[in-house]
Formats: structure tokens, sequence, C-alpha cells
């Protein structure tokens, strides 16, 4: 430890020089985006390896019975309490809303994250999900990210406006870890976080999310999370595309409409038990309706993007052959109003799990689901991988309200970058609608 201690005052001792303190904040940022994407890394296992356990509990367990779906019901349940259990028993903290605890410590100007949070919320988040949660990893993986940039800043003395930068560098590199994506990173410090920060800071937090999606990728392989392999294949006529942002903002406010009433009934609700069991409950009916929901969805996504829609409703009791189009449009339809319900149920009853992944499942079941529309009401035939993939960056702006951020991830993620600009339409439509509906309701009469 006194050897630590030593080099540790020598480091600060040299980034204490007027001359050397740029370069020492920029390379500390690469620090603490190595070690976020890290944990990025880290917490993708854990989802995965909980979810191998629990499948790995279904078919071997003692009690298991012909229609082994079926503990699909409790999966989310059990995720959720053991997740209540590690806050209350070993955090000693509430993680639930990840994201709104990293805005609350830059707000209250309270930069002193306990330390904990570097890896609590990579594990409540990892059983969450890998029990069925139908959520996402990205609120946890920020306050971790926000929590290791914090501590590495106490370590070496810096003051509370450095520590305010260090948390926004780790939360930004957290997200770019978990999807690869620095651009997408660093604008959710600068877009959700809203933090101001100047030429140096903003250097360090590119360097930052570029480091933690490099680390990712070096133990996760090169591989995208949402490959589109069509290519430039098919087209999309501008009106189209304005026409999908505008369906993209509509399901934006009812699944913000859905997620805003269930968050206040499980805050409104006196025992908390009743949250976290309700919460669970409904999260597992829903995911004994539609396997699919199971996690991110990161690979029903990729399906929806590529042409592969006719098992998107698989192996639960509403499977419907998509050549039954009016039935299969109406169960598509119930999956998409159901998936804010399992979402809002996975991440605010108890649970600890992020918001961004769900609105892209989202999105790409209404660009499915929008082209499927169009065709059987109008006998157009649009191409719905297409309008799949633009659809998550409309759904994602009008969802999260970040339009900026919705078009670089979804371009990164894909691979898609030829199709920037008709995403990058379908965004600002969405959020321009979702944010006018929402002034006009402010608005005095």
């Amino acid at each position: 430890m006194k050897f630590l201690r030593d080099i540790s005052d020598k480091i600060k001792a040299w980034g204490a020089k007027k001359e050397n303190v740029n370069v020492f904040i920029l390379g500390f940022a690469c620090v603490v985006g190595c070690l976020a994407g890290f944990g990025a890394f880290l917490l993708k296992r854990a989802i995965h390896y909980v979810s191998v356990f629990a499948h790995w509990i279904i078919s071997h367990a003692t009690l298991q019975w012909e229609h082994a779906e079926w503990w699909y019901l409790v999966l989310p349940l059990v995720g959720i309490l053991i997740a209540v259990a590690w806050q209350k028993w070993i955090a000693h903290a509430n993680m639930v809303d990840s994201t709104g605890h990293i805005k609350d410590y830059l707000a209250s100007k309270n930069y002193d994250i306990p330390s904990g949070m570097m890896y609590n919320p990579i594990a409540a988040c990892g059983i969450t999900l890998g029990f069925g949660g139908s959520a996402g990893a990205e609120g946890p993986i920020a306050y971790a990210g926000a929590a290791i940039g914090n501590k590495l800043g106490r370590i070496f003395g810096f003051d509370d406006n450095m520590l305010r930068v260090m948390i926004g560098i780790g939360a930004g590199a957290g997200i770019a870890g978990i999807f690869k994506s620095p651009i997408a990173g660093v604008l959710f410090t600068i877009e959700v976080l809203r933090m101001n920060m100047a030429a140096i800071p903003v250097t360090a937090l590119i360097l930052s999310s570029v480091a933690a999606s490099v680390t990712c990728y070096a133990f996760t392989g090169t591989h995208l999370y949402l490959p589109y392999e069509l290519g430039e294949s098919a087209t999309l006529p501008i009106y189209w595309v304005m026409a999908l942002g505008i369906f993209c903002g509509l399901y934006s406010m009812l699944y913000n409409w859905i997620t805003a009433s269930m968050q206040k009934f499980f805050k409104s609700r006196k025992h908390q038990w009743v949250s976290w069991v309700s919460g669970g409950l409904i999260a597992g009916i829903i995911l004994l309706m539609f396997p699919s929901m199971y996690g991110e969805g990161y690979p029903e996504m990729t399906k929806l993007i590529n042409g592969v829609h006719h098992d998107i409703l698989a192996g639960g009791p509403l499977d419907v052959s998509a050549s039954e189009t009016t039935r299969f449009i109406a169960v598509l339809s119930l999956l998409l109003v159901l998936k804010a319900l399992a979402t809002v149920c996975s991440n605010s009853a108890g649970g600890v799990a992020g918001s961004f992944a769900p609105t892209l499942f989202a999105g790409a079941v209404a660009g499915t689901l929008f082209a499927m529309l169009v065709k059987h009401w109008f006998g157009i035939d649009l191409p719905a991988p297409l309008c799949a993939m633009i659809a998550m960056g409309g759904a994602f702006a009008g969802i999260v309200k970040a339009p900026v951020m919705s078009i670089f991830l979804i371009s990164e993620m894909t691979g898609a970058t030829e199709y920037i600009l008709p995403i990058c339409i379908c965004a600002l439509v969405s959020f321009a609608l979702v944010k006018g509906m929402e002034v006009s309701r402010c608005r005095p009469h």
C-alpha cells in the first residue's frame, strides 16, 4: 500500500504542475474510460451467465412440468426480489433509476458518490436482466462509470469542479462501452445529463468514450450489436420517412404516458413489497405472452432490421403466423404497447436496469408494424427492415428526448452510416412532435 501511495503522490505532484495539467486530465480520462469499458464487459457477461443459470434451473428443476415456459411467469419477480435484497442488504443504497441518481448528484453539487456504486449497479442489473427483466443495461453502467470517475478523482485530490467533470466523463464512458458507441457516450453526457463542459473536459470526454469502446471491443470482439446486413438494397421516400417519424412520435407519447403512470403507481404504494410483487408479476405475465422480450432484446432487434419478423411472436401463446396479416398486426400492436409496461415494471418496481435498449426494441417493432400497416391499408410495399432500423432512432428520440444521440447511436450500432439522413429526419420529426405536444399542454389556457 505504501508503494501505491508513493506512486499516487508522484502522479499528483506531476499533474499539479501548470504545464502538465491538461495532459494529466486527458490521460486520466483514458484510464477512466478503460475501467468503465471493462465494467460494461463485466455487465454483459453477468447478464449472460445469470440468464444461462436461470434457464438451467428451468430445465433441471425437480418440479418442472410439461409446459416449462410457465417458469417465465415468476422469473422476473425472482430477479426483482434478488435485486431489491442486493440494494437493501449489500449495497445499502437505492439504485432504481440510475440516470436519475447521476443527475441528482450533479444538481445537488454533492460529488461524493459511494465507492460501492462502482460495482453494485453492475451486479444488481445483471440479476434483474438475467432473470428476464425486459429493460436495458445503460443506466446502471453509466452510474458505475460515474462512480469510477468520481472515486479516482477523489484519490488524486481533484477539486469539486473537476469531480463534477469526472462524473460526466465516467458516465459517458459507461454508455460508450455498453453500446460500443463512442459518439453516443459523448452525447449522453452533453444531451441527456445536460452538462456544460469547456474544451479540455470535452476532449477528455471524447477520449474516455473512445477508450471505453475500444476496451469493450477488445474483450467482446469487433462485431456490432445490431448489424444491418442489407446494405443499400432498399430506399424509403422522404415523405414516408416523415410519416414514420410522426408514427414514432405518437407511439413515444403513449410509451411515456404508460411509463409515467406506472412509476406514479409504484411510488404511491404504502408498502414497497406491493410494488415489487406487482411489478414482477406483470413483467412475468408479459414475458410469458412474448418470450422475445427477455432481457435487452438485441437478437430480436437484429432480426427485425434484417427482414426476419415472422418469429418475433414465437414461443408464446399469441404466436401468430405472419401470413395471417390482420391478426399478426393486432398482436404486434399489443406487443408494442406491452413493451412499455414490461420495461417500467422491470426498472421501476425495484429492479435495477436502464431504459435505452427498450426504446430501440420498441422502435424496431414500431417500424415493422408501420410498414405492415401501410401495405395492409394502402397496398404500398415499404421495406420493413429499413423502416425498423430508422424507427429505432425515431422512438429513441421521442422517448428519451435525445434526438442527436439517437442519430449517432443507431448509425454506430448498425454500421448503416449511409442511412444517417433518413434516421436524422425521422428522429427530429418524432422529437419535434413530442416536444410540441408537451409545450401545448403546459401553455396556460
